[in-house]
């Protein structure tokens, strides 16, 4: 894959925030984006500025616009550089409109920020400087072209057939049903059945400590975290505060004691590189509904009954959490 090009549109509203949209040029360059601005053509010699602006609008593969509400103005006059590049930027919004990329750094009524052209078209939102590296990693899978969220095949369209209601079925229902506990359940829950919930059920318990995470840093600006994918059956998280490591669990999936799989986890950074040690393991378990559950076999705080993935992850976040106080 070639490194895409992209062109940064932004206006000069301040020392800081020119330099903030350098520092977000030089963050996409970091990861293989040859992200420009007009201060890394101009700095080298003398340049025609309007066809400087119109090579590469035209040329890159994407032109990034930075949106504040001076920009907007500037940009509804058509004054100055932001003006020049407006009128190039209507006439490609009409053409191929994809090529745009609208970010927003302006805190307060965004619609000020947004100029006449791109009213209406999705941006991605820079305001807050706490959610910048994840605004980035936004930002980076559309450039990239890349989903964030898999979206699952189309499978086919089953066959659906219309209910049946008369006098007679109603009659027969209530006589007899389900609901009487006279019609057997000979469902059979094989090893297959056991061994894929634990492996999507590991996928969970992950997605949802990030979750818990992304939260905690959100609202703690010295709270941090990593999560470093050993193989597709482990992975290691590890917590900061203040860049200080506090917590590391390991979290692993596998068949230890039995030939079905088990979801294992190891806290506070213990025996990184072996597998036969743990604080935790977690079981599937069958219910009388013939459910697949969850169970945490060592946890020795709460109750043992069978969870889901969610309370899972909230039991095994409690216990993180201990940590950090």
């Amino acid at each position: 894959m070639k490194n895409p090009k992209v062109f940064i549109s932004y206006s000069w509203d301040s020392p800081e925030h020119k330099d903030w949209v350098t520092a977000l040029a030089n963050e996409l360059r970091k990861i293989g984006i040859d992200a420009k601005i007009d201060e890394f053509i101009t700095q080298r010699g003398t340049v025609n500025l309007n066809r400087m602006m119109i090579e590469n609008i035209r040329d890159t593969d994407y032109t990034l616009v930075v949106l504040t509400d001076k920009y907007a103005q500037k940009a509804e006059s058509f004054k100055g550089g932001v003006g020049y590049e407006t009128s190039l930027l209507v006439n490609e919004i009409g053409e191929n409109i994809e090529k745009i990329i609208p970010i927003v750094r302006f805190r307060g009524d965004i619609r000020k920020a947004i100029p006449f052209y791109l009213k209406g078209v999705t941006y991605i939102d820079f305001s807050n400087d706490h959610n910048f590296y994840d605004k980035l990693e936004e930002l980076k899978y559309k450039i990239l072209k890349k989903d964030r969220i898999e979206m699952e095949p189309l499978g086919e369209i089953p066959d659906l057939k219309p209910r049946k209601v008369t006098m007679e079925t109603l009659q027969k229902t209530r006589s007899v049903g389900i609901s009487d506990g006279l019609i057997p359940d000979f469902r059979e829950i094989t090893d297959r059945d056991k061994n894929r919930f634990m492996k999507q059920s590991y996928t969970e318990i992950i997605e949802h400590l990030s979750q818990l995470a992304d939260q905690t840093k959100q609202r703690n600006r010295n709270f941090d975290y990593e999560i470093d994918v050993v193989t597709n059956k482990k992975s290691l998280i590890r917590y900061y505060i203040n860049g200080m490591e506090k917590q590391t669990v390991k979290i692993w999936l596998g068949s230890n004691f039995s030939r079905d799989e088990h979801i294992f986890l190891s806290y506070n950074g213990h025996m990184i590189d072996s597998d036969n040690s743990f604080n935790e393991m977690i079981t599937c378990e069958v219910d009388k509904n013939k459910n697949l559950k969850l169970k945490m076999t060592m946890q020795s705080y709460g109750d043992k009954e069978e969870k889901d993935v969610n309370e899972i992850a909230v039991e095994i976040w409690k216990h993180i959490m201990q940590y950090f106080r």
